[in-house]
């Protein structure tokens, strides 16, 4: 049986996955892959905020 994950779990690994993708952006921006705000634009266009 699979445990439930605590608040406190949960939180530290979305920090963790934040931290991860703010790294690879960094990353591609620096490579000239893509910029901040593509990236930003990208999101926003698969992201629905209720």
């Amino acid at each position: 049986m699979k445990k439930s994950k605590t608040r406190k779990e949960l939180d530290e690994e979305v920090t963790l996955l934040d931290t991860m993708l703010s790294s690879l952006v960094e990353l591609l921006e620096e490579k000239g892959v893509l910029t901040q705000a593509e990236w930003e634009k990208r999101i926003k266009s698969h992201v629905t905020v209720e």
